[in-house]
């Protein structure tokens, strides 16, 4: 009874700590982010960060390191390439994506965005729940 009792909270915690990531959106005049993070902690896998108004958003991954190139960029039938900064030591991989780029506007309707650089593949992903941050988001970055 012990035994399944553990196996019963081990998984409730594993769960527990899965569902702790979520899509926060923080808006200013000078810039809005919208960051995939468990809240209160220093756990941070994603961002996406616009200046409003400007039609650029630029998505950075935390868990690679930056570097220089191109990535592809898909979502649905729509897709792109982008140029990724270059950037030096602690940096995040980025890259800059127009707002009125159809792959963001199916991104947008879908909450489902892939980006691949070389060997490196990392899909986006928002659920229902969170679409309406991803709309606004995109609705004040749109130029």
């Amino acid at each position: 009874m012990m035994i399944t009792l553990a196996a019963i909270l081990a998984l409730h915690t594993g769960l527990a700590q899965a569902d702790g990531w979520v899509w926060s959106l923080y808006e200013d005049t000078r810039e809005t982010v919208l960051a995939r993070e468990i809240p209160d902690t220093d756990r941070l896998t994603t961002t996406l960060a616009c200046a409003p108004g400007s039609g650029r958003v630029v998505v950075s991954f935390y868990d690679l390191p930056a570097r220089a190139g191109f990535a592809n960029f898909r979502s649905g039938d729509a897709s792109g390439t982008a140029q990724m900064a270059a950037g030096e030591g602690s940096d995040p991989f980025s890259l800059t994506l127009r707002t009125d780029h159809p792959a963001i506007a199916n991104f947008t309707a879908t909450g489902s965005l892939e980006v691949v650089a070389g060997d490196q593949t990392r899909t986006i992903t928002f659920s229902r729940p969170h679409l309406a941050k991803l709309r606004r988001f995109t609705e004040i970055c749109a130029g």
